[in-house]
C-alpha cells in the first residue's frame, strides 16, 4: 500500500485502528477489517441504519443528500451514513450504539462489602388535618409540623420547585400524602396516597471509556438493575488528556463534553428504569464517582488546569447538587452526591475503591491497583494510606496497538503460544471470527512470546527464532497469531515490535507506581497481606502472565483478590449508607498523594521496570525460575 495514498482510520468505541486506501467508503473500511455495523440494505443507501459520527468533517468526502434519513439533531452532531461518505484523511469514526451489532464485554459488578442500609432518603406517609378557620396554618407549616410531631423530623426547608406545587398536591390528595425527605433536612417530594414502598436511588461510575449505573432500592439496599454505556465523549479522544485538550478550546467545547456526559448518564438511568419498571420520578438520590477530569466535566467545571503542573483540582470535597441543575432526568429535586477527589489524577473513583475494599479500616497492609488508562495505586491500612497515579495509557484497551481493540465481539481475549512449534490457540469474545486483540490477550501474547524466547527480556525479537510466524513488514518485525482467512479472519492479527514497546511502557508505569509507594512505606512485597486488583480489565487478567512480564509485584497468588468494578461498588455503598457517605468525606484527609515524577528514584525505577519482568530478577523470585538466561 503506497503511503501517499494510504490513511489511518480509528473506529470507536471498539478501539480498532487500521490503514486503508484513500477514498474508501467508511462502510467498506468497516467490512475490510471485520467490524460489523447495521446495514440492512447492504450499502445501497436506502435503509439509513449505518450511522456513524465523523467529528472532523474535512477528513471525509461525499454529500449528505440522504438528509431525510438523518434528523436535524443528528446532522448537527456530525452523524453521517457510512455508505455515503469516503475517507480522504486520517480520522476517528465513532459508531453510535444504535448502529452497533457487536457487544462489549464489561464487568459491571464489583465485590461489595455488606453494610447496614440507612440511606439519606426517608419516605413517610402522613395524613394532615385539613385547614379550617380555627387552623389557618400555611400548607408548608402544616406539613413540617406534622413531620416533626409524628416522625421527629425537624425539617424546616421545602425545595422551591416543590413548594410551588405543594398546595395543589395536598388538595388533590385530600391531605393524605407521602413525603420524601433528604437527610432529614429537606422535603424533596410530596406524592398523593401511600407510596412509601417506592423509593429508588442510582449510583453512577463515570469512566473515561464507559459509564456504569446501579439502580437500587433505598429501603432494602437491594440492587435492582445495572448496566453500562460507552462514554459518548470518546469521539473527542480515548484518554483524559484528549478531553482536557478539547475542553480548553473554550466554554462551548466544555458545554459539549458536559452535554455528552449528561446525555450518557441519562441514557443508563433510562435503561435501568425501563428494564425494572421503575419510573425516573421515583429516583430521589444519586451517588456519582469518576476520575477527576470526568468529575469536573460532569459538574460543568473547566478541567484545563488538570492538564498542566501542578494539576490542581477546582474542588476536593464532596459536592451535593440538584438533579435539575445538571439536567438529569430523575426526580428534579433529587440530590446528586458527587464523592470527593484526592488529587488531579486520583479521583472520586479511587475514593470509592478505598471504601469498597475497606482498606481504610483494615489491620492488614493492603495494596490496591485499579488498572485503566490512568491506573490508581493505593497502599496502606487503617493507620494511613499512600496514593499515586500511573500514566499507564490506553494500551490495555487496545489503543496504540496495531491490532488492538476493546473487549467487544470478535476480540481475541485469551491466547497461548506453543513453545514447541509456536502454534497458537485462542478464544474470541462471542466465539466468532477474530478481529483483533483486547487487553487480556495482549498480556497473554507478550508473556508467551517471552516464555517461548521469541522476544528477550529487553522486549526485542530474537533473531535466532525459526518460524514463519515471525516476519518483517515495512522494516519492523512482528509475530502473526492469526493469518488472514484463518477462521474467516478479515486481516492478519499480529503484534509488532512497536506494540511490545507500548506494553513495556504501560506495565513499567504500573509497576513503578507500586514500587515507589512500597519504598515510601518501607514495605516489601512479602509484607503485603492483601493485594486488590480492580477494574474490568483487571478481572480478566491472567495473574501468572501479568507477573511474568513484571506488570504487578511478585505477590503470592493467595494474597491477590479480584474486586471487579470496585469504584461502582463503592458508589453504591455510599448511596445506601449515610454512615459511609460521612466516612467518604474524610478519606482524602487520610491519604497522602505521591507525585511520582518528583520522586528521586522515579526515572531509574521506570527504566529498570522496562525489562521483562524487571532489570533485577531478584524482585520477582516467584517467576525467576522461568528465565534461564541472565
Amino acid at each position: 500500500m503506497s503511503s501517499k495514498k494510504s490513511i489511518i482510520l480509528r473506529f470507536e468505541p471498539d478501539g480498532v485502528k487500521a490503514e486503508f486506501e484513500r477514498g474508501i467508503t467508511i462502510l467498506d473500511a468497516l467490512r475490510e477489517i471485520g467490524l460489523s455495523i447495521r446495514s440492512e440494505c447492504g450499502g445501497k443507501g436506502i435503509c439509513g441504519k449505518c450511522k456513524v459520527i465523523i467529528q472532523d468533517q474535512s477528513s471525509i468526502s461525499g454529500t449528505i443528500e440522504r438528509n431525510h434519513m438523518l434528523s436535524s439533531s443528528e446532522l448537527k452532531y456530525n452523524y453521517r451514513l457510512a455508505c455515503s461518505i469516503t475517507a480522504i484523511a486520517d480520522s476517528t469514526i465513532t459508531i453510535p450504539s444504535e448502529s452497533r451489532t457487536s457487544i462489549r464485554k464489561v464487568l459491571v459488578e464489583g465485590t461489595e462489602r455488606q453494610v447496614t442500609v440507612n440511606s439519606a432518603i426517608r419516605k413517610v406517609y402522613i395524613e394532615l388535618p385539613e385547614p379550617s378557620l380555627s387552623d389557618i396554618r400555611s400548607d408548608a407549616q402544616r406539613l413540617t409540623d406534622s413531620l416533626r410531631d409524628i416522625y421527629r423530623i425537624e425539617t424546616a426547608r421545602i425545595d422551591y420547585p416543590l413548594l410551588k406545587k405543594l398546595p395543589q398536591i395536598l388538595q388533590d390528595s385530600n391531605w393524605k400524602a407521602t413525603v420524601t425527605v433528604w437527610d432529614d433536612k429537606e422535603i424533596i417530594a410530596v406524592e398523593a396516597g401511600d407510596t412509601t414502598d417506592i423509593v429508588y436511588g442510582v449510583a453512577v461510575d463515570i469512566g473515561t471509556s464507559k459509564i456504569t449505573s446501579y439502580l437500587s432500592n433505598l429501603t432494602t439496599g437491594k440492587l435492582i438493575s445495572s448496566g453500562f454505556l460507552e462514554n459518548p465523549q470518546v469521539r473527542y479522544g480515548e484518554d483524559i488528556i484528549s478531553r482536557i485538550s478539547y475542553a480548553s478550546k473554550g466554554e462551548e467545547a466544555l458545554d459539549e463534553l458536559h452535554r455528552l456526559l449528561i446525555d450518557g448518564v441519562n441514557t443508563v438511568i433510562y435503561e435501568a428504569c425501563r428494564t425494572s419498571e421503575c419510573h425516573p420520578e421515583h429516583i430521589y438520590d444519586m451517588a456519582v464517582v469518576g476520575n477527576t477530569v470526568m468529575h469536573h466535566i460532569f459538574l460543568g467545571i473547566q478541567p484545563t488546569r488538570l492538564g498542566s503542573s501542578p494539576y490542581v483540582p477546582a474542588v476536593n470535597d464532596s459536592v451535593n447538587i440538584k438533579a435539575r441543575d445538571l439536567g438529569l432526568k430523575t426526580n428534579p429535586c433529587a440530590n446528586v452526591h458527587v464523592l470527593p477527589v484526592i488529587a488531579g489524577f486520583v479521583g472520586a473513583d479511587a475514593v470509592a475503591d478505598i471504601i469498597s475494599t475497606g482498606i481504610y479500616e483494615s489491620n492488614k497492609l493492603s495494596l490496591m491497583v485499579d488498572i485503566g488508562t490512568n491506573t490508581e495505586v493505593i497502599l496502606g491500612d487503617k493507620h494511613g494510606m499512600l496514593a499515586c497515579s500511573c500514566a499507564s495509557g490506553p494500551a490495555f484497551e487496545g489503543a496504540h496497538i496495531k491490532c488492538g481493540m476493546k473487549a467487544v465481539t470478535g476480540a481475541i481475549e485469551r491466547l497461548q503460544v506453543n513453545s514447541g512449534d509456536y502454534e497458537v490457540e485462542y478464544q474470541t469474545i462471542g466465539n466468532v471470527k477474530p478481529v483483533g486483540l483486547c487487553g487480556s490477550a495482549i498480556i497473554d501474547a507478550v508473556a508467551d512470546l517471552l516464555r517461548c524466547r521469541i522476544i528477550d527480556r529487553n522486549g526485542r525479537f530474537n533473531t535466532s527464532t525459526s518460524t514463519l510466524r515471525v516476519r518483517s513488514l515495512n522494516q519492523e518485525k512482528e509475530f502473526v497469531f492469526v493469518s488472514k482467512g484463518e477462521n474467516d479472519a478479515a486481516r492478519d492479527v499480529v503484534i509488532t515490535q512497536r506494540d511490545i514497546r507500548e506494553i513495556q511502557l504501560a506495565k513499567a508505569a504500573i509497576y513503578t507506581g507500586c514500587s515507589i509507594l512500597m519504598k515510601r512505606n518501607k514495605t516489601k512485597p512479602e509484607d503485603i497481606k492483601k493485594f486488590y486488583i480492580a477494574g474490568s480489565f483487571g478481572n480478566y487478567l491472567n495473574l501468572e502472565n501479568a507477573k511474568l512480564i513484571g506488570m504487578i509485584p511478585d505477590i503470592p497468588k493467595e494474597h491477590i483478590t479480584f474486586v471487579g468494578n470496585a469504584a461502582g461498588a463503592g458508589a453504591r455503598i455510599t448511596l445506601i449508607s449515610k454512615k459511609h457517605r460521612r466516612i467518604v468525606s474524610l478519606i482524602p484527609k487520610k491519604v497522602q498523594y505521591v507525585e511520582l515524577a518528583l520522586d528521586a528514584d522515579f526515572q531509574k525505577e521506570f527504566v529498570s521496570a522496562m525489562y521483562f519482568p524487571h532489570e533485577n530478577l531478584d524482585r520477582f523470585p516467584l517467576v525467576k525460575k522461568d528465565f534461564i538466561e541472565a
